[in-house]
């Protein structure tokens, strides 16, 4: 029990930060024109007064295990809500289950396993991000089999294969049942076959633990539902934050902070890092207005020969930062900023 309660803790952190693409090898990137410095330090308050604190909170004792997963679980709902699905796209993919092996646990139970392949779809292009992953189990009726799937003891394992060698990237026992039906959510697991690999195939083993003496299960439908949303604003928004890095012109310039290693890390425990984008260039006439009001205004300053303001570059566009972390009495909890970090900028 000891020793499961460890790989769950390690797991855990893991899948904390690998949660964060945000994470830095530096506490602070290159932001030119201003000292990085007070950049930190107006960024560290700022923070802190939005969570109504003077000072980072003390140290205390650390939440249970088991609150630790309900809030993540938490941070990764509101996370997922936040994302617009713009695509709407959503795909259901279906393959043939076949038994394997049942394996023996001890002189009262048996692990009856079944096996599912899945082939990557063409459908699924690198146009789309991957919102959410939920593997479906639903158990062929049977009238001398009765059992509900929600009293059974349930494992998952997914593997991705690669020149003839598998290799098991999820090893799960959570999932959410009704009735005869069973719904595991398996985002992390599939978002890594998508992205970080080339592999053709996902194997998922779907075993369930029953008494010895008991009834032999008989083979689920196993299918796989995908939730897409549309990477092409996102790959734009990159696309356009790196090409005005190169000119003077407004555009949008990176400030990225690692909580670790500005020291937060032992009361901030999701994201692990964070990038902050800053509006920043100059505005030439009719370049990206934000209204007429900014039209009028920029070809005002070029009438008096400069005699008047400008326009200036701020932010156009926001999108929220989900925040897990203690408070000052020590609770854990999650707290949004929603319009923290700039998305787009224009010249108003």
């Amino acid at each position: 029990m000891q020793n499961s309660a460890t790989q769950c803790y390690v797991l855990f952190a893991w899948l904390v930060l690998f949660s964060s693409s945000l994470r830095v090898s530096r506490a602070v990137q290159d932001y030119t024109g201003t000292n990085q410095t007070l950049q930190l330090e107006a960024l560290k308050t700022s923070m802190l007064e939005y969570l109504g604190m003077d000072r980072p909170p003390p140290s205390r004792g650390k939440s249970s295990y088991q609150e630790l997963i309900r809030i993540y679980r938490q941070y990764q709902n509101m996370r997922r809500n936040m994302q617009s699905f713009q695509s709407g796209s959503s795909f259901l993919l279906h393959t043939t289950v076949r038994p394997l092996n049942s394996q023996q646990n001890g002189p009262e139970s048996v692990t009856q396993w079944f096996r599912a392949v899945f082939h990557r779809e063409s459908q699924i292009t690198d146009e789309f991000l991957l919102a959410q992953a939920q593997l479906q189990l639903q158990r062929t009726l049977d009238n001398n089999f009765d059992q509900p799937l929600c009293n059974q003891k349930i494992l998952v394992r997914i593997h991705i294969t690669s020149h003839s060698y598998m290799k098991k990237i999820l090893n799960s026992k959570k999932f959410k049942s009704r009735g005869h039906n069973v719904t595991v959510d398996v985002t992390f697991a599939v978002n890594r076959w998508l992205v970080k690999t080339s592999d053709a195939l996902l194997i998922v083993d779907v075993g369930f633990v029953r008494n010895k003496e008991g009834e032999t299960e008989p083979t689920p439908q196993i299918c796989l539902e995908l939730k897409l949303m549309d990477g092409k604003v996102r790959k734009a928004r990159s696309t356009y934050g790196e090409s005005f890095e190169e000119d003077s012109y407004c555009g949008r310039r990176s400030l990225s902070v690692s909580f670790e290693e500005i020291g937060w890390s032992d009361w901030i425990v999701a994201p692990a890092g964070y990038t902050m984008y800053f509006c920043d260039g100059s505005c030439p006439h009719n370049y990206k207005p934000a209204s007429m009001h900014t039209q009028i205004k920029s070809r005002l300053h070029r009438l008096t020969k400069g005699a008047t303001p400008r326009p200036c570059c701020v932010p156009a566009d926001y999108e929220p930062m989900i925040l897990m972390h203690y408070d000052s009495r020590g609770k854990l909890k999650l707290t949004s900023f929603n319009d923290l970090i700039v998305t787009k900028c224009h010249c108003a």
